[in-house]
């Protein structure tokens, strides 16, 4: 494991943290993750990184695991020094300090159970807050990584399932140091004061306890083994759902509605057939632990009966005894439960969190070129783009439009932001491969805006602004907008307009021009535009061709269109050559 420095894991402030609360950005991380590592070393590695908390919150729920099997011992404790006193005639003088001692007694172990289980409780749940934090945060980073990854295209569902779902269910394994040790403490209390009553009622427990807790086991091997299946073909359909809705108005542009809900629909019976597989396993698991262990409370309850009827026990100790064997039931059951479960579900949503972690870059990514600042030109080199072949230099200072069919023009955008290896010919920027440079170097100097573009959450104003690097001041964001053609007058409060995420409530034409006056704002040396006035109308789209060649006079522009407006003001037109196909 990585080792961290103890100043970087040192806890915030409490005041800054809430009572009770995980940070809103708890700083810097307490775990460097190591993708190779196996789901018992992550687990492991979580564990030892919230090592305080979880022995804090594990004592305290000790504590109430103990207290409240004491309950019982002080309800009888009550019944023989009391209760029996007073209606054998004792005077009250006689027995009212046992009735104050006891009563006190009660109050104070339920104060310290209350206060066990709410603050232990708390104290653990804040650890798989904090944990999944770091956990999620190393995801994220991961899928947004620039270096991409190597394979098939990962759906955005899947990748949104791993980072919340798994990220949780693989911190949940503190349960198993949280909740177990309180167990095994209220059944190890048990069974002290079953031999303190009678030695013959612990021996019992002794000898029937391991065997309960082992058939339990056993029955909760298929539950195990449904629930995994069942988590995953979840996470596969709600990746699915994810994805449905998000790429809708695409998916409705097709007109494939019916093959993306059949496609949701095989992802949804699936994930319903082994739901239901593992709830009837949960059902048999549960018949049988609740079947065991109140067959054993109940053993416990009929010895002790035979014992007080005949004088081998008193009142209150029956009392204690019964009492203790039905709260037996509820820690034997949990054990189980928690021991087997939650540890297999916990590795299994580790793994996953480790596979995308360990995913490789994609090797469009491999560069070690670092470009210079100076102005660089690019050019296509016989670059087969879906059959249709580009060739040609762009100087640095050319604004260009590029009269691309639809399908080459996806491919030129994946190769332009490294998610595509050209099948022949090759893209060069700088006299360089874009294979050969680095993703952050080809960021700093190239923006690629897609056909469709992605907006956030916040005002219109706050999207143009937003570029990920520099920073853009208002008087720019404006100026970006106006070359987008998108004034104040077109949304019922200006740019101070708040959008929800993806920007739904807007028409295309308008999400369209927000993307660009992004683009625009950020002032790239390189920049290309995939289609960007698709949705809105021509007079509008010829006031953006022209103001967007002079806002990019001296910079060098790529706009992918077969648009008029751009044609006419573009320094030169480049058409691909069809490939023949021999």
């Amino acid at each position: 494991m990585t080792v961290v420095n103890p100043a970087d894991s040192a806890e915030d402030p409490v005041h800054d943290w809430g009572q009770g609360q995980a940070p809103d950005n708890p700083t810097p991380p307490r775990i460097l993750f190591d993708p190779n590592w196996t789901p018992r070393q992550l687990s492991f590695a979580l564990i030892r990184a919230n090592a305080k908390r979880l022995s804090a919150a594990s004592l305290l729920l000790m504590t109430f695991g103990i207290c409240n099997m004491l309950m019982p011992t002080v309800v009888g404790r009550v019944v023989d020094d009391v209760a029996t006193p007073a209606f054998g005639g004792v005077r009250f003088a006689d027995f009212s300090y046992d009735l104050y001692l006891w009563f006190g007694a009660l109050a104070g172990l339920y104060v310290v159970m209350h206060f066990g289980f709410q603050i232990g409780s708390r104290t653990g749940w804040l650890a798989v807050q904090r944990s999944q934090y770091e956990l999620s945060q190393a995801v994220i980073e991961r899928v947004l990584s620039p270096r991409g990854f190597a394979g098939a295209q990962r759906a955005p569902g899947q990748l949104l399932s791993i980072a919340t779902g798994d990220t949780q269910r693989a911190s949940q394994v503190f349960y198993i140091i949280v909740y177990p040790p309180s167990q095994v403490a209220a059944l190890l209390v048990a069974v002290i004061t079953l031999f303190i009553i009678n030695p013959w009622l612990g021996l019992g427990i002794v000898i029937g306890l391991p065997i309960l807790l082992a058939l339990m086991h056993l029955a909760a091997t298929p539950l195990r083994a449904r629930s995994l299946k069942e988590q995953y073909t979840l996470a596969d359909a709600a990746g699915a759902a994810a994805d449905l809705v998000s790429g809708f108005r695409v998916i409705s542009g097709l007109h494939a509605q019916k093959t993306a809900a059949a496609n949701y629909r095989t992802f949804s019976q699936e994930a319903l057939r082994t739901t239901i597989s593992a709830r009837n396993a949960r059902a048999a698991f549960e018949g049988v632990t609740t079947t065991g262990s109140q067959l054993v409370a109940v053993l416990v309850a009929l010895a002790a009966i035979v014992m007080a009827l005949n004088g081998m026990i008193s009142a209150g100790e029956l009392i204690t005894a019964t009492g203790v064997a039905v709260i037996m039931i509820s820690p034997i059951q949990e054990l189980v439960g928690t021991l087997g479960s939650m540890w297999a579900i916990s590795q299994a949503s580790s793994q996953r969190v480790l596979d995308l972690l360990n995913a490789g870059s994609h090797p469009a990514t491999a560069g070690t070129v670092e470009l210079e600042d100076d102005e660089n030109f690019i050019a296509f080199e016989e670059l087969d783009l879906a059959g249709n072949k580009v060739d040609g230099r762009i100087e640095p200072d050319e604004f260009v439009v590029l009269n691309l069919p639809q399908e080459s023009a996806t491919q030129l955008t994946e190769i332009l932001t490294l998610k595509r290896m050209a099948k022949e010919g090759t893209f060069v920027i700088g006299g360089f491969d874009i294979t050969a440079i680095t993703p952050k170097s080809l960021h700093s100097q190239l923006l690629v805006l897609p056909h469709h573009p992605g907006l956030f959450a916040g005002t219109v104003l706050e999207n143009v602004q937003f570029n990920g690097g520099r920073e853009v001041d208002a008087h720019d964001a404006r100026e970006a907008l106006e070359v987008a053609a998108l004034g104040d007058h077109e949304l019922p409060d200006g740019l101070a307009a708040r959008l929800g995420d993806g920007a739904l409530e807007l028409s295309g034409g308008q999400r369209q021009r927000i993307a660009l006056a992004r683009a625009v704002a950020a002032n790239p040396r390189i920049l290309v535009l995939v289609e960007p006035t698709t949705s809105v109308d021509a007079v509008t789209e010829e006031i953006i061709a022209k103001r967007l060649r002079a806002r990019r006079e001296g910079l060098l522009t790529v706009v992918i269109s077969s648009s008029r407006a751009f044609n006419a003001i573009a320094d030169r037109v480049i058409a691909p050559v069809k490939v023949s196909v021999t």
